[in-house]
């Protein structure tokens, strides 16, 4: 009877135990979350058509390998928005419903830079109609500049 009831005592604490291990599973790494929280502040900055949002999680100090720079992104990222509005005038009255989704897969912190795949899904539809479309993933480079993260390099793949 003494085994069975510490046998029950066991399973239970080890039930305990997983289910805390598993509820505290998420990302804790400060550093981890903030490189996190661009991919959140890109996808808000698309959805709201906000250039100059979108451009705060990029350095001043931007560079990659095909010679671009924040100018550069700047005017791409102005493009993009451009193309979303258009499609949704052309959509007309009946309105676009507009959904991006941003992901950051395969990240390495090692402060003070990090790198990840980071993938950009935009659809504006209307009803059933895809009126715009882009799905784009770039091996992007981070830099801690201070306190905060910025990307320093984002290169289509």
């Amino acid at each position: 009877m003494l085994i069975k009831k510490g046998a029950n005592l066991g399973v239970l604490l080890l039930v305990l135990f997983l289910l805390v291990g598993c509820a505290g599973g998420g990302i804790t790494d400060p550093d981890e979350l903030a490189i996190y929280a661009i991919a959140d502040s890109i996808k808000t900055a698309i959805e709201t058509k906000n250039v100059n949002m979108f451009m705060s999680d990029i350095s001043l100090n931007y560079s990659d390998t095909e010679g671009g720079t924040y100018n550069s992104i700047h005017t791409t990222v102005q493009s993009m928005i451009s193309k979303i509005e258009e499609a949704e005038e052309t959509a007309g009255s009946s309105g676009a419903t507009l959904v991006v989704n941003t992901s950051i897969s395969n990240l390495i912190v090692v402060d003070p830079t990090a790198n990840s795949d980071l993938k950009i899904t935009i659809s504006a539809k209307v009803l059933f109609f895809t009126v715009y479309s882009e799905d784009i993933t770039f091996a992007t480079i981070y830099q801690k500049e201070g306190t905060s993260w910025k990307i320093i390099s984002l290169m289509e793949i």
